[in-house]
């Protein structure tokens, strides 16, 4: 076993003193975040995860889009933030039922709980409110799952990692949404380092 080396992300980071420039192109995510009886199961699972590997974490959160921002061709911070507000106001809580965890060779999808067919359908309509009002579109396409954890180690170490590691038996709540920046291109745990918080707020339709 590989020793572990964690780093855990704070919600409330600010890019200052980031090793990234932030000249650099730019993205905004739209996450969906988990209430916080389910984070409390992410957070475990990937606390648990993390033993084996040297990794980085974000949040538990599955991404509903991403597009560009600022520049020539990306929306503002206040498009981002009206943008985001609307999704929330016109959406409820939504329960999600994990299928299984798996190992990629993507650094972006390290290790991920990868969720049933339905997810697809219940989360689809909120993909296409943001495509559709997108005006800095990347080509995103939605593909539900929550990252547990973020590596650089061999394949073969986190596709044995995936294979051991419990699958959550109850579906799980999620509840808030958030606006993170990001570099354009993720590929290192400084990347990972650079996301920032640029919004966030809780699910308010009550239809």
């Amino acid at each position: 076993m590989l020793p572990s080396s964690l780093t855990v992300w704070d919600e409330n980071h600010t890019a200052e003193g980031s090793d990234i420039s932030m000249t650099s192109p730019q993205a905004v995510s739209y996450w969906l975040l988990p209430a916080p009886e389910a984070q409390a199961v992410l957070d475990q699972l990937s606390a648990l995860a993390s033993q084996a590997l040297v990794a980085c974490r974000l949040p538990p959160h599955i991404t509903l889009y991403s597009e560009h921002l600022d520049g020539e061709h990306g929306v503002s911070q206040e498009q981002v933030i009206a943008q985001l507000q609307q999704l929330a106001d016109c959406r409820q809580p939504v329960r999600l039922r994990p299928n299984a965890i798996e190992a990629s060779l993507l650094f972006t999808q390290s290790l991920v709980l990868r969720f049933n067919a339905e997810a697809m359908t219940q989360l689809h309509p909120w993909f296409n409110q943001l495509r559709r009002r997108s005006g800095a579109e990347l080509g995103y396409r939605l593909d539900p799952h929550l990252s547990l954890l973020y590596s650089q180690d061999p394949f073969h170490l986190r596709q044995e990692l995936a294979r051991r590691l419990p699958l959550p038996s109850d579906p799980l709540l999620f509840g808030r949404v958030s606006a993170v920046t990001h570099p354009l291109t993720i590929s290192s745990p400084a990347d990972i380092a650079a996301c920032t918080t640029l919004h966030a707020c809780a699910l308010s339709c009550t239809r």
